[in-house]
């Protein structure tokens, strides 16, 4: 029983990560929806049969406190960063048939 249970639990949190939602999103559907979602592509790479096109996302975080729970006189501030999100996505005749999502953050 604790074993069904650990793994429904596991099966939900990997099947709602945003990893599985950009797949949901785009697999299957044609190329033309990548532009009106995320404009023209930073690169595109061919390789034979399919072509990989890389979108990039560059959001600007601002430092923030960060609560620790009890009161302090000096508190903690995170410092700002960069953060970058790159799409990746591998299009095949035409169908999107593969998506990746990477995440780098910049001090």
């Amino acid at each position: 029983m604790r074993q069904l249970l650990l793994f429904s639990l596991l099966l939900f949190f990997v099947s709602c990560g945003t990893q599985k939602q950009l797949q949901k999103l785009f697999v299957g559907k044609p190329v033309s929806i990548l532009n009106k979602e995320f404009g023209n592509p930073k690169t595109v790479i061919d390789r034979g049969g399919e072509k990989v096109y890389i979108f990039e996302k560059i959001k600007n975080l601002k430092s923030t406190e960060i609560s620790q729970g009890k009161r302090t006189l000096d508190p903690m501030i995170s410092p700002m960063t960069q953060k970058t999100e790159r799409f990746y996505f591998t299009v095949k005749e035409g169908k999107i048939v593969k998506a990746k999502l990477e995440e780098e953050y910049e001090r």
